[in-house]
């Protein structure tokens, strides 16, 4: 009986897990796979909604979960959570002894991922590198360290892949795949927009957006100021809007004890929740007027959608987007003309509604997938060359 490939996918935050889910659940699904998650970071923390329930329900075998955030908000904190991550996570390697290891993105995992499995001669997949935002923070540090490390890469544009090839990547090991989570994403079933205001307790159909807003760790000092000044533009707007949390960097404290200030002062006007499942947050996206702050999801599934993104500061700045996506400072008058413009500007709102996403079309993950369980795990592979 031929062994089965074991693969292993390493996951800290729920942004990440749904960005990869499609290509989790296919290696799930294959006879020749055996597929497990180990946890870790915010995903087992009560204060961002232990989001590792979500991934218990998903099915997954869990083959470890790792507690190794530290609940401050300093900027020391970020680094020592890696520092007592890595020790168990290299026993749990150890003792599990994958083929493949997935990671992707750019938080903390995937350079304690990628470093570590480096070091013990285990093939690293990483996904999203290539990828730059111009906003100096030390996410895009991560992300290009990682690719380093890292034997495989998936890239989601074929200009990521070329980035890639200019750090001296070989390109055999690189494959543009688009963005694995609009699989997911526009699979899922449409709810109504008054099944999904029932749902939050909301009997009267109205009008709202939706606002996720997340610290910048250069920026730490600015972050209460900043988020006031966003919550000040809805407010002045009138807009109904619903608050999903920021994730854990350093100055997340600050905008969360805003929100909460905010929910005691406008009761009837914002909602705050911690983290909703998939088939509730894609159609609170889905029936919004507009989306808000500097979350991701403006860029990467937002324009699939026909949804418009107002991107607020400099988090997300010079990387690909779509034609939903506004840029704006941090600056009330500015957020506030922003959001008129997206809900009169008649040649915008065209724009917005072809629905057009430089990311993709919903068919990536089988493209990662096939690279996946078909590559010759080797010394070829675990011992890299730089091609300059």
């Amino acid at each position: 009986m031929m062994k089965k490939r074991k693969i292993i996918a390493v996951t800290g935050a729920r942004s990440e897990y749904d960005l990869m889910f499609s290509i989790y659940e296919k290696l799930n699904q294959r006879d020749d796979i055996d597929f497990s998650i180990i946890i870790t970071g915010p995903h087992l923390s009560e204060k961002y909604g232990l989001t590792a329930e979500y991934i218990e329900r998903d099915h997954f075998r869990i083959s470890e979960k790792i507690y190794s955030l530290l609940d401050s908000d300093q900027k020391l904190a970020r680094i020592a959570s890696i520092g007592n991550q890595i020790p168990l996570l290299v026993q749990t390697l150890s003792r599990e002894k994958p083929d493949i290891v997935l990671v992707a993105g750019d938080r903390e995992e995937a350079i304690s991922v990628s470093m570590s499995c480096a070091f013990m001669d285990i093939a690293v997949a990483h996904f999203f590198g290539g990828d730059i935002a111009k906003d100096g923070n030390i996410d895009n540090s991560v992300r290009y360290a990682t690719s380093k490390f890292a034997h495989l890469h998936f890239t989601t544009l074929e200009e990521h892949k070329k980035n890639l090839l200019k750090l001296g990547e070989e390109d055999w090991r690189i494959t543009v795949m688009g963005n694995p989570a609009l699989d997911r994403f526009l699979a899922i079933e449409t709810v109504s927009k008054n099944d999904v205001l029932k749902h939050f307790g909301i009997s009267e159909d109205k009008d709202y957006c939706v606002l996720i807003q997340h610290s910048i760790i250069t920026e730490v000092e600015e972050q209460r100021k900043r988020i006031l000044i966003t919550l000040e533009a809805i407010a002045e707007s009138g807009y109904f809007c619903f608050i999903n949390y920021p994730n854990s960097d350093a100055g997340s404290s600050e905008i969360i004890r805003a929100y909460d200030e905010y929910i005691m002062k406008y009761p009837k006007q914002f909602k705050v929740f911690k983290n909703l499942d998939r088939l509730q947050y894609v159609n609170l996206l889905r029936n919004a007027d507009f989306l808000l702050g500097n979350s991701s999801s403006g860029l990467l599934e937002a324009p699939s959608l026909g949804l418009a993104a107002i991107n607020i500061g400099s988090r997300q700045r010079g990387r690909v987007h779509g034609d939903n996506v506004i840029f704006v400072d941090n600056n009330k008058d500015q957020i506030v003309k922003a959001i008129d413009f997206v809900n009169t500007n008649e040649e915008y709102l065209a724009k917005v509604a072809k629905k057009q996403n430089p990311y993709g079309d919903g068919n990536s993950a089988e493209k990662a997938v096939e690279v996946l369980t078909s590559v010759e795990i080797n010394k070829n592979l675990i011992y890299k060359n730089i091609t300059y």
